[in-house]
């Protein structure tokens, strides 16, 4: 449990992130993205909204037709971004395959300790799941702020068997809408929201015991 615990955290965040129309909009006022792509807002909530579909597999491409003031309309993807998009995707299906499983496993071993009177041990593993949780991301959080562009580059190295990932901020709308800073920040909060989440879990886990601790020390004063 102590395992999965990390993993269920990790990936409930991510894919909250993935699937959150709020992040995409808010990173698009931040970063200024419709003065540099040139699209209206209504065009940038559109590409985010195809991109979480297609992320979802409800929509079978995330590319669109879009146009400027007094412009002929225009494909919004190059056929190399529309590659990266699908590799990304099956890195967003193997993160719900992760949380599902994690999930199931937690789950399970929760029902067990509780099933064969192993409450204390369940809760043990809860807790030590949320440190375990908090120490990787303290270690994480010393590459993010030390250098966090060579972490960005190795993790796009590690993911992705091509080079469809190194796009250009002038031409290739994809890294347009997304830049550099969008996924600083989204890094930033899944790893605050993942945080909060293993704090929570190990006071929650923890209260039960501190609860029967108090009730044997006020019987043992009243005896």
């Amino acid at each position: 449990m102590a395992m999965s615990v990390p993993v269920l955290l990790l990936t409930s965040a991510i894919r909250i992130e993935m699937n959150s129309l709020g992040l995409y909009l808010r990173g698009f006022r931040v970063y200024d993205v419709p003065e540099a792509t040139g699209l209206d807002a209504a065009q940038l909530e559109q590409a985010a909204r195809g991109l979480i579909r297609y992320f979802n597999s409800l929509a079978e491409t995330p590319q669109m037709v879009v146009s400027k003031a007094a412009g002929a309309p225009f494909d919004l993807f190059h056929d190399y971004e529309l590659i990266h998009l699908a590799d990304v995707k099956v890195l967003f299906a193997a993160n719900s395959v992760l949380q599902a499983v994690s999930l199931l496993l937690v789950v399970t071993l929760v029902l067990a300790g509780l099933s064969f009177g192993r409450r204390g041990e369940t809760l043990r593993g809860l807790r030590l799941g949320a440190v375990v949780t908090l120490v990787l991301l303290a270690a994480t959080a010393f590459l993010f702020l030390t250098d966090f562009s060579r972490m960005f580059v190795l993790f796009h190295m590690v993911a992705f068997d091509n080079s469809f990932w190194l796009l250009d901020p002038l031409k290739d709308y994809l890294v347009m809408l997304f830049p550099f800073g969008f996924w600083q920040d989204m890094f930033l909060m899944a790893g605050a929201s993942t945080g909060l989440s293993a704090v929570a879990l190990y006071v929650l886990s923890g209260m039960p015991g501190r609860a029967s601790r108090s009730r044997r020390t006020n019987a043992s004063h009243m005896a």
